[in-house]
């Protein structure tokens, strides 16, 4: 039986994120606020983590509108001799939607990134 791991999100950035070198790259840190459009005021906060490059931490900052694609990936660890775990999102591609920008490049230059 095949599987498919792709999620697409739409919503906006809850903090500036952070960014950390991880070996020889860099990854950057980011939960986005996603409304649920069948139960009014319920909100998804999922975290995201985009190692293609820490350039993209200069355009994106809280309350961006951002699009982001990935894979749904699952981390585990132990913590005071309790297993935890959480469900990220591994970003392949962000795109900037919507609202002015700060900068004055043309939107295809700051508009996605992968």
């Amino acid at each position: 039986m095949a599987s498919f791991n792709k999620s697409i999100l739409l919503g906006n950035i809850t903090a500036d994120p952070d960014i950390r070198r991880v070996g020889e790259k860099d990854v950057v840190k980011f939960s986005v606020a996603v409304n649920n459009p069948f139960r009014e005021g319920k909100v998804l906060f999922m975290d995201c983590e985009y190692w293609r490059g820490g350039g993209v931490v200069n355009f994106l900052n809280k309350g961006t509108q951002v699009l982001v694609e990935g894979e749904l990936d699952q981390q585990v660890w132990e913590k005071d001799g309790q297993k935890r775990s959480k469900i990220v999102l591994n970003v392949n591609a962000i795109q900037l939607v919507g609202g002015k920008r700060e900068r004055q490049e043309e939107d295809e230059y700051v508009s996605e990134f992968r």
